[in-house]
């Protein structure tokens, strides 16, 4: 999981390049489901925070680029089985 979040190309700012390989964690599920599993636990963290303010920014942005990633991952992963 991380040789591939570390290929993303543009690579990501810095910071959000360390959020994301911080939320990563072991799972079963294959790597699009993977991806859109984290993008959600960290947005239910940030929605779980309605008060939290500019402190939640990271997770937001990790967030949205998991859902990103998975959506990438899953248009690979079709384009790898359509051969």
């Amino acid at each position: 999981m991380l040789s591939w979040l570390d290929a993303r190309r543009p690579a990501p700012p810095a910071a959000l390049r360390e959020r994301l390989r911080d939320a990563v964690h072991d799972t079963p599920l294959d790597l699009a489901a993977h991806l859109a599993q984290l993008g959600h636990e960290l947005l239910a963290s940030v929605a779980a925070r309605p008060s939290g303010g500019r402190e939640l920014a990271m997770d937001l942005l990790a967030a949205d680029a998991f859902a990103t990633y998975a959506f990438e991952a899953q248009a690979e992963e079709g384009s790898i089985h359509e051969t």
